[in-house]
């Protein structure tokens, strides 16, 4: 049985009417592109983080 839920609002999405990127499901394109672009933000913010404290230092 196919149950899916997105991840942006949590309502149920129904097979043949889904949306998939990154293996999720999503209800409407524009919850789809929101995810997209929050992963975006997440994945910038996480390689300033990774600039600013190199590996190798000590603790």
């Amino acid at each position: 049985m196919f149950e899916k839920y997105c991840p942006m609002c949590g309502v149920e999405v129904k097979k043949g009417t889904e949306i998939k990127r990154f293996g999720k499901y999503f209800c409407s394109q524009d919850h789809a592109q929101q995810y997209v672009t929050r992963r975006d933000e997440e994945e910038q913010r996480m390689s300033e983080e990774r600039r600013r404290q190199p590996r190798g230092g000590s603790c």
